[in-house]
């Protein structure tokens, strides 16, 4: 297998693990069901890179976000990038996250 594809599948089957989510088979091929990984709350798209930059689009952003609307789901944007991940959020779904972290 393609060394690429495989760091994209583990990013994909970690950060499911992670968020208690889970994998979107045929997320880049199908009709269906869009976005890499998906709970209850959030459709996450996933990027892989093992260079020191990644060039992320605002028709990048709003394709994830268009795709987690159609599934009544948060968008999150997850770049795996020099050994860390990194996660883009919209600022109406940080806000939401704070309220509901000041609420508690």
């Amino acid at each position: 297998m393609d060394r690429r594809i495989k760091a994209s599948r583990d990013q994909e089957k970690k950060l499911a693990r992670d968020i208690g989510g889970t994998t979107t088979a045929g997320s880049g091929n199908q009709w269906a069901v869009k976005n890499d990984v998906r709970n209850r709350a959030w459709s996450i798209e996933c990027k892989t890179t093992s260079a020191a930059r990644f060039s992320l689009t605002h028709r990048d952003l709003i394709h994830a976000e268009k795709n987690a609307l159609l599934d009544l789901r948060d968008m999150a944007f997850a770049i795996d990038m020099q050994g860390r991940t990194w996660v883009v959020l919209s600022k109406e779904s940080f806000l939401r996250l704070i309220e509901r972290e000041e609420d508690t």
